[in-house]
């Protein structure tokens, strides 16, 4: 069995040939099968590799992320893919896809690599085309992501509706919002006039932060923000930043600026 294998794998030496890194986790701790190319980007051996955990996997902020099982495992319980930046063991700065797929009759989970320098949020139609920004499909991911991490880490999740009063203005406000908010935080496309931005574990409460994004907005705007513990769902706090950002007179009014808060208890109670 060559190094690029730790299982006999069904698809033989064709996994050698892929450009991108490819393992196949079953989501208890266990590596079914590993390319030679993701052997070479997460810079493992085959025994760090078969153990699959203690790989220091940490966000692009250097935040300590789950170890590749449990990442594994919210993937084939949730059954949805999700991509995400990952730094192995401090230097290592790779993309990491997760798609649960069936082989031989079990679920298991896809982990895909890639370098940082591909693309791959534009090459999966993840950016909005207009604006540059992430577009819904990326944002729930992300919202969905931040959840359940605050939810294991009992942080909080801010999620921001900024409604802008003309349209014309979206990718200015877009490019304001990116360059002064942190680079852990998400600015998203939400709307044909609205923006989205999700704070994940930030210090400073809700109200704070959403009068910090309508400040950097810079235009008349109406803003509707909720606070979870990650014990909600993405429906759930979208909806109700939905509804709060809808509850006052039009942007543009002497209220324009109004700040529609609507904080979530520790309890979890909305």
């Amino acid at each position: 069995m060559s190094t690029a294998h730790l299982v006999e794998s069904p698809v033989g030496d064709v996994w050698d040939e892929l450009a991108v890194g490819m393992l196949l986790c079953d989501g208890r701790g266990g590596v079914r099968a590993v390319t030679g190319c993701a052997a070479r980007l997460l810079g493992l051996t085959d025994d760090e590799i078969a153990r699959s955990s203690g790989w220091g996997l940490a966000d692009d902020l250097g935040t300590p992320l789950p170890d590749l099982p449990v990442l594994a495992a919210q993937v084939l319980h949730a059954g949805t893919a999700a991509t995400l930046p990952v730094v192995v063991g401090g230097q290592r700065r790779l993309w990491l896809e997760l798609y649960p797929v069936r082989v031989g009759g079990a679920w298991v989970a896809l982990a895909v690599l890639r370098p940082v320098h591909t693309d791959v949020l534009r090459d999966k139609g993840l950016l909005d085309p207009v604006t540059g920004l992430p577009n819904r499909v990326l944002l729930f991911d992300r919202l969905d992501q931040a959840l359940r991490r605050a939810g294991a880490r009992g942080t909080t999740v801010t999620f921001v509706l900024v409604e802008l009063a003309d349209e014309r203005v979206l990718h200015e406000a877009g490019a304001r919002l990116v360059s002064g908010l942190d680079p852990d935080h998400t600015v998203a496309r939400y709307g044909i006039g609205t923006v989205a931005v999700a704070v994940d574990g930030g210090a400073n409460g809700g109200s704070a932060i959403a009068r910090r994004v309508a400040g950097l907005a810079a235009h008349p705007v109406r803003v509707g923000w909720v606070t979870s513990d990650g014990t909600h769902s993405v429906h759930d706090v979208v909806t109700r930043a939905e509804e709060k950002s809808g509850h006052r007179e039009g942007p543009g009014s002497e209220c324009s600026r109004a700040l529609l808060g609507y904080p979530v208890r520790r309890s979890g109670g909305w």
